[in-house]
Protein backbone atom coordinates (compact mmCIF):
# COMPACT_ATOMS: atom_id res chain seq x y z
CA UNK A 1 0.00 0.00 0.00
CA UNK A 2 2.75 2.34 1.04
CA UNK A 3 4.65 1.38 -2.56
CA UNK A 4 1.27 2.35 -4.32
CA UNK A 5 1.18 6.02 -2.86
CA UNK A 6 4.77 6.99 -3.68
CA UNK A 7 4.33 5.32 -7.12
CA UNK A 8 1.53 8.17 -7.40
CA UNK A 9 3.30 10.99 -6.08
CA UNK A 10 6.30 11.39 -3.00
CA UNK A 11 4.86 11.89 0.03
CA UNK A 12 5.86 12.66 3.58
CA UNK A 13 7.01 10.83 6.17
CA UNK A 14 3.70 11.77 8.01
CA UNK A 15 1.34 11.40 5.09
CA UNK A 16 2.35 7.36 4.30
CA UNK A 17 1.60 6.84 8.38
CA UNK A 18 -1.52 8.64 8.04
CA UNK A 19 -2.52 6.28 4.62
CA UNK A 20 -1.65 3.26 7.08
CA UNK A 21 -3.48 4.19 10.00
CA UNK A 22 -6.62 4.73 7.52
CA UNK A 23 -5.86 1.33 6.40
CA UNK A 24 -5.69 -0.10 9.93
CA UNK A 25 -2.00 -0.74 10.01
CA UNK A 26 -0.74 1.86 12.39
CA UNK A 27 1.24 -1.37 14.18
CA UNK A 28 3.54 -1.73 10.53
CA UNK A 29 3.57 1.86 10.00
CA UNK A 30 7.22 2.28 12.24
CA UNK A 31 8.82 -1.01 10.20
CA UNK A 32 7.11 0.25 6.73
CA UNK A 33 8.66 3.83 7.46
CA UNK A 34 11.65 2.43 8.87
CA UNK A 35 11.67 0.30 5.37
CA UNK A 36 11.03 3.00 3.20
CA UNK A 37 13.69 5.16 4.22
CA UNK A 38 16.23 2.98 3.69
CA UNK A 39 15.61 2.04 0.58
CA UNK A 40 15.53 5.71 -0.22
CA UNK A 41 11.90 6.05 -0.76
CA UNK A 42 11.07 7.91 1.96
CA UNK A 43 12.81 11.66 2.83
CA UNK A 44 11.50 14.56 4.26
CA UNK A 45 13.50 16.75 3.62
CA UNK A 46 13.96 15.77 -0.26
CA UNK A 47 10.15 16.00 -0.07
CA UNK A 48 9.82 19.64 1.48
CA UNK A 49 12.64 20.68 -1.05
CA UNK A 50 11.13 19.19 -4.48
CA UNK A 51 7.46 20.24 -3.17
CA UNK A 52 8.31 23.71 -1.95
CA UNK A 53 10.25 24.38 -5.69
CA UNK A 54 7.20 23.33 -7.04
CA UNK A 55 4.42 25.65 -5.25
CA UNK A 56 7.03 28.56 -5.78
CA UNK A 57 8.45 28.00 -8.94
CA UNK A 58 4.51 27.27 -10.52
CA UNK A 59 3.48 30.71 -8.89
CA UNK A 60 0.77 28.94 -6.89
CA UNK A 61 2.31 29.97 -3.28
CA UNK A 62 3.90 32.60 -1.69
CA UNK A 63 6.17 32.05 1.18
CA UNK A 64 3.63 31.72 3.60
CA UNK A 65 1.06 29.40 1.34
CA UNK A 66 3.65 27.25 0.72
CA UNK A 67 4.46 26.63 4.15
CA UNK A 68 1.45 26.09 5.33
CA UNK A 69 1.31 23.37 2.98
CA UNK A 70 4.49 21.89 3.88
CA UNK A 71 3.42 21.64 7.40
CA UNK A 72 -0.45 20.11 6.41
CA UNK A 73 2.08 17.08 5.37
CA UNK A 74 3.48 16.65 8.33
CA UNK A 75 6.73 18.82 7.48
CA UNK A 76 8.43 20.33 10.67
CA UNK A 77 7.89 24.43 10.80
CA UNK A 78 11.88 24.66 11.10
CA UNK A 79 12.10 22.54 8.08
CA UNK A 80 9.15 24.24 6.15
CA UNK A 81 10.70 27.12 6.42
CA UNK A 82 13.84 26.30 5.41
CA UNK A 83 12.67 24.66 2.05
CA UNK A 84 10.35 27.92 1.07
CA UNK A 85 13.36 30.13 1.59
CA UNK A 86 15.23 27.56 -0.65
CA UNK A 87 13.11 27.50 -3.06
CA UNK A 88 12.52 31.12 -3.45
CA UNK A 89 15.79 32.06 -3.59
CA UNK A 90 16.69 29.64 -5.86
CA UNK A 91 13.43 30.80 -8.17
CA UNK A 92 14.60 34.71 -8.02
CA UNK A 93 17.96 34.57 -8.14
CA UNK A 94 17.80 36.71 -4.99
CA UNK A 95 18.97 36.09 -0.94
CA UNK A 96 17.04 37.13 2.25
CA UNK A 97 13.91 39.50 2.17
CA UNK A 98 14.79 40.79 -1.28
CA UNK A 99 13.71 36.78 -2.80
CA UNK A 100 10.16 37.40 -1.20
CA UNK A 101 9.93 40.70 -3.12
CA UNK A 102 11.42 39.46 -6.32
CA UNK A 103 8.77 36.72 -6.29
CA UNK A 104 6.01 39.42 -5.64
CA UNK A 105 6.64 41.30 -8.45
CA UNK A 106 7.28 38.97 -10.93
CA UNK A 107 3.95 37.10 -9.92
CA UNK A 108 2.42 40.36 -10.10
CA UNK A 109 3.61 41.36 -13.71
CA UNK A 110 2.49 38.01 -14.91
CA UNK A 111 -0.99 38.34 -13.14
CA UNK A 112 -1.17 41.83 -14.72
CA UNK A 113 -0.50 40.73 -18.16
CA UNK A 114 2.54 42.36 -18.49
CA UNK A 115 0.99 45.64 -17.60
CA UNK A 116 3.34 47.86 -15.68
CA UNK A 117 1.96 48.02 -12.15
CA UNK A 118 2.09 51.59 -11.85
CA UNK A 119 -0.95 51.81 -14.76
CA UNK A 120 -2.91 49.90 -13.01
CA UNK A 121 -6.30 51.72 -11.61
CA UNK A 122 -7.19 51.88 -7.72
CA UNK A 123 -9.70 48.95 -8.20
CA UNK A 124 -6.94 46.14 -10.52
CA UNK A 125 -4.54 47.72 -7.69
CA UNK A 126 -6.39 46.40 -4.71
CA UNK A 127 -7.80 42.90 -6.52
CA UNK A 128 -3.96 42.32 -7.79
CA UNK A 129 -2.71 42.80 -3.55
CA UNK A 130 -6.13 40.38 -2.73
CA UNK A 131 -4.85 37.77 -5.17
CA UNK A 132 -0.70 37.80 -4.00
CA UNK A 133 -2.18 38.23 0.22
CA UNK A 134 -4.19 34.95 -0.61
CA UNK A 135 -0.96 33.31 -2.35
CA UNK A 136 0.67 33.67 0.76
CA UNK A 137 2.86 37.05 0.83
CA UNK A 138 3.40 39.20 3.46
CA UNK A 139 1.00 42.71 3.81
CA UNK A 140 4.09 44.76 3.41
CA UNK A 141 5.64 43.00 0.71
CA UNK A 142 2.23 43.21 -1.57
CA UNK A 143 1.48 46.39 -0.45
CA UNK A 144 5.45 47.93 -1.79
CA UNK A 145 5.10 45.29 -4.84
CA UNK A 146 1.53 46.77 -6.08
CA UNK A 147 2.38 50.43 -5.59
CA UNK A 148 -0.29 51.13 -2.32
CA UNK A 149 2.51 51.55 0.07
CA UNK A 150 6.18 52.15 0.22
CA UNK A 151 7.43 51.92 4.09
CA UNK A 152 10.75 53.87 3.55
CA UNK A 153 8.12 56.62 3.76
CA UNK A 154 7.18 56.18 6.86
CA UNK A 155 9.37 57.45 9.28
CA UNK A 156 10.53 54.83 12.18
CA UNK A 157 9.29 56.09 15.77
Amino acid sequence: MALRALAHRPRSEAEIRARLARADLQAEADDTVAWLARLGYLDDAAFARARARGLVEGGRAGPRLAERRLRAAGIPETAAREATRGAIEEATGERGAGAEVALCRALAVKRAKGAPLSSLDDRDRARLARWLLGRGFAGPVVARVVGTFDDTDVGVS
